[in-house]
């Protein structure tokens, strides 16, 4: 139910029984967000990323063979599970907390490039919405409804932020059954 309301997405019924559990969701929704938090940080320190300039975007960023990205990458990973995730990223990037800013700027292209076809082409953004058991989940959290989907009233969020993070988590999954 949360699906549909959120995403837009109606569960299948063997997805009841069968289904992706909320745990493998969270972790996986995590792992692509630091993956991503990861990269745009070693891109930075390597030169290959410098936020705001357009001849070096996130997307081409490329560090293959790089030292400095092999320093890094071994700082994170020699630490395993011996401190917590936060910790390690903190003292390693600079960042204890996840941060989505590193999806957008990987995705900016194609998210101005859906922001502008849409504008052009008059597209209609978010869905029909049929249902109220969501109802007092947005009243008690005090979300606004926009054209079929939930807006934080206090923040902008639209759909070409959720296009933006659903092509991520496609490419990452595509990519990483290539590579096993």
């Amino acid at each position: 139910m949360r699906r549909e309301c959120l995403l837009g997405v109606r569960q299948r019924h063997s997805e009841v029984w069968f289904g992706f559990s909320d745990t493998v969701a969270v972790k996986y929704f995590v792992s692509t967000v630091l993956q991503f938090q990861i990269y745009r940080a070693v891109c930075e320190r390597t030169g290959q990323f410098i936020p705001g300039d357009p001849s070096r975007p996130l997307h081409k960023c490329d560090f293959y063979r790089n030292q400095e990205a092999g320093k890094i990458l071994t700082r994170i990973m020699e630490r395993g599970s011996s401190a917590p995730w936060s910790q390690i990223l903190q003292e390693t990037i600079g960042e204890g907390r996840l941060n989505g800013e590193a999806l957008r700027d990987y995705f900016r292209p194609l998210e101005d490039w859906l922001r502008s076809e849409n504008l052009r082409t008059g597209e209609y953004l978010g869905w029909s919405y049929d249902g109220d058991y969501c109802k007092f989940s947005i009243e008690t959290a005090g979300l606004q409804v926009y054209g079929g989907f939930y807006n934080a009233a206090h923040r902008h969020f639209d759909i070409t932020s959720f296009v933006t993070i659903l092509l991520a988590s496609v490419i990452t999954t595509v990519f990483t059954m290539r590579w096993r």
